[in-house]
């Protein structure tokens, strides 16, 4: 698969999780539809905010240093994406269960930045 067909390919599945998304959450009501409704909404939006969030990172990363090796760029922004998505999910998920404090908030980015120093961090190999 060549670098431009991928770009197209996630464009295409984050805006295709993004109206998944609308669909759920103007088509499913919460205190009807209980722990589906539920699972319905973070996952449709964690795929639509990684998706996003991993085409915008290339993009941006590519347009700031066009002499980047297209892999890497790639990976660390696969990476981040995931990152970001997984501390922007967990704490709607705290927030929902009233757990959302400034301390847990806190903690989870503290582990966010401690993975994301483990990858840094560690020998590359390609």
């Amino acid at each position: 698969m060549s670098f431009r067909s991928y770009l197209i390919l996630m464009s295409l599945a984050s805006v295709a999780a993004w109206i998944a998304w609308a669909v759920v959450l103007h088509g499913i009501d919460p205190t009807a539809s209980g722990l589906m409704g539920h699972i319905l909404f973070y996952l449709t939006l964690s795929i639509a905010l990684f998706g996003s969030i991993s085409v915008l990172g290339v993009l941006i990363r590519l347009w700031k240093d066009r002499s980047a090796i297209v892999l890497r760029v790639t990976i660390q922004a696969f990476r981040q994406s995931l990152l970001l998505t997984s501390l922007f999910v967990s704490s709607l998920i705290l927030f929902s269960q009233g757990w959302f404090r400034w301390w847990t908030m806190f903690l989870v980015v503290i582990i966010a930045a401690f993975v994301e120093l483990v990858f840094v961090t560690k020998k590359r190999h390609y």
